[in-house]
């Protein structure tokens, strides 16, 4: 029951995801903004995510991970996120919010060295509108530009331990997903005047129905007992992805009924999304500080140090002629991290734990490169991030509530182009069963 549910959870989320989901203007590109990398723990680490082990954590941007999740521990995952972004151009600004459900996912480890996963993430969205007015000499003609829409991401993972020892540790992955969902770019005109509704309006949709795949990897090694070094690596091969165009025009009487619509021009054509590969490669470095003695406890503290660098493929498409605005440049990502946890053996001894010492607290910075670009200059975007890690243990479980907030900025790097100023505040909940109550347990009677 518990898998069905997960399963109507995932489908029941896609209507929702399918409605506009970002607020930067400059997803008028391509396919969109990419929606990846917003999730509460990840965000907060500076956007590190392929390099991130922890048996209470379930990450689906390396597939090689799945096997690190605890044994009986099925981990049911939920993210929120939010942005609120300030835009300025020539003097003028104006100011946006943008929230939706991040992701939705269940993995387990299902053998010693074998881990599962699936669920629902957001690939990319449209999601912008720009207002502007002109006087032609009689009247005034209002012109509204207005991107809507997602691509969805419904994946299934798979990773396995080749070498699986106590302080040795190399395993490789795979995700498989579809891709879906309806992506658009339209253009509305509209007359001006005391009662008129008239107008004309300009739809380019791209519909999406296509497979994709990832491969991950990762090793680990412990040296002695305090230190632990991990590197990772996903790698995403060229990929081609296929699809329709759709190009509708219409004048109306009533531009807001969709009735009083009389078709001028309307074209729906295949079309082929060409995905140049990615690669992305990640270290952690795991550190068991001194015992630390309090009066009536001691604590475990551990310090995590991780990087990671990201090259991610330009987007490109076989129809010129249809869609001449569409190219997404490669573009690069730098990210930087820290986790501090007081106490690592939280299940153990939580009886004799303060509150603050029950927290994981985050720190990280990342700057990256954007695929947009004007006048030949790509835009760029840097934050702050922080974030704190608080588990759920009224049950003994390995629940826990992130929270990631990050404040940054993006520019073009010219006087006169866009600049945005953001924070965004990202929740993910991660539920797990108590101790008490293991999902998919083998029993055996003696």
């Amino acid at each position: 029951m518990k898998i069905l549910f997960s399963f109507l959870s995932l489908f029941s989320c896609a209507s929702i995801w399918s409605q506009s989901t970002t607020n930067q203007p400059a997803s008028f590109y391509g396919l969109g903004e990419s929606a990846a990398q917003n999730h509460g723990i990840f965000d907060a680490l500076g956007k590190n995510t392929i390099n991130i082990f922890d048996s209470t954590v379930l990450n689906f941007y390396n597939p090689a991970t799945y096997n690190t999740m605890s044994k009986g521990n099925t981990l049911y995952s939920f993210g929120i996120q939010s942005r609120l972004s300030q835009y300025g151009e020539q003097g003028n600004s104006q100011v946006d919010f943008a929230g939706m459900l991040d992701h939705i996912a269940l993995g387990m480890r299902i053998k010693k060295n074998m881990g599962l996963a699936f669920g629902l993430r957001p690939y990319a969205a449209k999601g912008y509108q720009i207002i502007d007015k002109t006087f032609t000499g009689f009247d005034s003609i209002q012109y509204t530009y207005k991107g809507t829409g997602a691509i969805q991401n419904l994946f299934a993972g798979y990773s396995y331990g080749i070498v699986y020892r106590p302080k040795t540790k190399l395993s490789i992955g795979a995700n498989a997903s579809y891709l879906f969902g309806t992506v658009c770019n339209e253009r509305q005109s509209q007359l001006v005047a005391s009662g008129s509704t008239q107008g004309g309006l300009n739809k380019q949709s791209i519909i999406l129905r296509s497979f994709h795949y990832e491969l991950g990897a990762y090793f680990q090694q412990q040296i002695g007992k305090n230190h632990t070094i991990s590197l990772s690596g996903v790698f995403t091969p060229n990929q081609k992805y296929t699809g329709h165009y759709q190009d509708e025009f219409y004048t109306a009487t009533n531009i807001n009924t969709s009735s009083t619509y009389d078709t001028l021009a309307f074209s729906h054509s295949p079309i082929n999304i060409l995905q140049s590969s990615s690669l992305q490669l990640g270290f952690n470095y795991s550190l068991l500080l001194p015992k630390m003695k309090r009066q009536t406890r001691e604590l475990h503290p551990r310090l995590n140090i991780m990087a990671s660098y990201s090259q991610f493929g330009a987007t490109s498409h076989n129809a010129l002629d249809l869609i001449p605005d569409f190219g997404l440049n490669s573009f690069q990502r730098m990210s930087f991290g820290a986790q501090y946890c007081p106490e690592t053996k939280m299940l153990e001894n939580v009886s004799t734990l303060k509150g603050l010492e029950k927290i994981s607290y985050r720190v990280g910075y990342y700057t990256q490169t954007l695929p947009y670009s004007k006048n030949g200059i790509q835009y760029e975007e840097s934050a702050l991030t922080f974030g704190l890690g608080l588990p759920i243990l009224a049950q003994m479980s390995a629940s826990s509530v992130n929270f990631g907030i990050c404040l940054g900025n993006r520019t073009s790097n010219q006087s006169t182009g866009l600049q945005e100023q953001f924070i965004s505040f990202n929740i993910g909940l991660i539920l797990a069963p108590s101790n008490f109550d293991k999902w998919f347990r083998q029993r055996k009677l003696d």
